[in-house]
């Protein structure tokens, strides 16, 4: 069987020939009206990406599963794309690389109106005013996954550059501004051998007001050893910088509200933790069927339960799992095949995603051997039953 599910799967992926993917599961790939499903369209799923290879980037209309391209990009991966996501109701925003460097864009899917954004964004606050910058190029060389291979690190042969690091952007002011950096990073924690070894910044993202940010300061690792995680938070202008879990290992996470944390961590057993921005208390979710292998966490948009995606511990089936906050139960929900790999920077994630009413969920697939994007009704409390 190539999948199992308490909602009925449906696919809206174009049978073109093409593969389709969306991106990552904290990304919004619906419109407002839940009718268009956000897209990247590429022609081979079996490599990593190179210098010319590109992404077209459009919308697949739910009623027709019709792909409608508005853009195409060359600064993209398989995990997240071009970091591909709704700027407005009429507007897209996405990562490319023009005139020898790398940018945002802003583009109007009926106009084709494009406005040009100084530096490429990792993330954006939910006012669309915001955005944080991190260097693509030194990503890809750590994690090729999450990288864009246009460019070599200007900062290849420097452990903790001081002119590098986590940049804020004033997207309606097309300005950035360098708010903390690497050096300063390893003076604020500078056990070792971590601050002695080559760092970047892998995942970063706002709060829900933007007063905040969260991200993971990571090292290069020695081979044959796993890298190491630093959980920070810091205020959006980069002061008041706050060492969540030490140096332990720190995957996926998502913001409940301004102040509270859900992330896959190790801290010291691995597990779902609730990590408090303010007081710093931690508290590990008792739950074997969620505790599984390193869950994508993602709430509902009412915040009444979460969901999440991981990676197979034995076998080559994924699952989407459900946990309940109200009835403190948990469920696997979706169960899916999913195509191995040797290359861990070209696997397909489900990266399970909510629509704006929490009604849908859409999950990027490899089951038929093909990248696919697949959707079904959510209807929690039918679900944990």
């Amino acid at each position: 069987m190539k999948f199992s599910s308490k909602s009925p799967l449906i696919n809206i992926t174009p049978n073109d020939g093409y593969h389709y993917f969306f991106g990552y599961y904290d990304l919004q790939p619906f419109d407002e009206s839940g009718c268009k499903h956000l897209a990247h369209r590429v022609s081979f799923a079996d490599r990593i990406p190179k210098i010319g290879d590109k992404a077209e980037l459009g919308f697949i209309t739910l009623n027709d599963n019709v792909f409608h391209k508005v853009a195409e990009t060359s600064a993209w991966n398989f995990q997240q794309g071009a970091l591909l996501q709704w700027y407005n109701r009429n507007s897209i925003i996405y990562n490319d690389f023009r005139a020898g460097e790398f940018c945002a864009v802003i583009k109007n899917i009926e106009s084709g109106q494009e406005k040009i954004i100084c530096a490429p964004l990792a993330n954006i606050s939910k006012d669309r005013k915001w955005g944080l910058s991190i260097n693509f190029a030194r990503v890809w060389d750590f994690r090729p996954g999450y990288g864009y291979c246009n460019l070599k690190d200007e900062y290849y042969d420097d452990n903790a550059p001081e002119v590098d690091g986590i940049f804020l952007v004033d997207i309606e002011n097309n300005t950035k501004k360098l708010i903390i950096n690497y050096k300063q990073l390893t003076e604020l924690f500078p056990e070792k051998p971590f601050c002695e070894m080559k760092l970047l910044v892998n995942h970063i993202t706002f709060n829900p007001s933007a007063t905040r940010f969260l991200f993971l300061l990571r090292n290069f690792p020695e081979e044959g050893k796993r890298w190491g995680t630093i959980l920070i938070t810091a205020d959006r202008n980069g002061e008041n910088i706050r060492n969540l879990t030490n140096y332990e290992v720190n995957s996926h996470y998502d913001w409940k509200n301004d102040q509270e944390i859900i992330i896959y961590s190790g801290l010291p057993d691995w597990g779902i933790y609730f990590i408090n921005d303010v007081s710093g208390k931690r508290e590990k979710l008792d739950d074997d069927l969620i505790n599984y292998d390193d869950v994508h966490c993602l709430y509902s948009p009412d915040r009444k339960c979460f969901i999440g995606d991981g990676y197979p511990n034995t076998g080559s089936s994924r699952y989407i799992m459900l946990y309940d906050f109200e009835s403190k139960k948990s469920r696997a929900i979706v169960k899916i095949y999913s195509e191995p790999v040797s290359n861990t920077d070209i696997r397909c994630d489900l990266h399970n995603r909510f629509n704006r009413n929490g009604t849908v969920v859409s999950f990027d697939s490899y089951h038929s051997g093909r990248r696919e994007i697949l959707t079904f009704a959510f209807d929690r409390k039918e679900l944990i039953k």
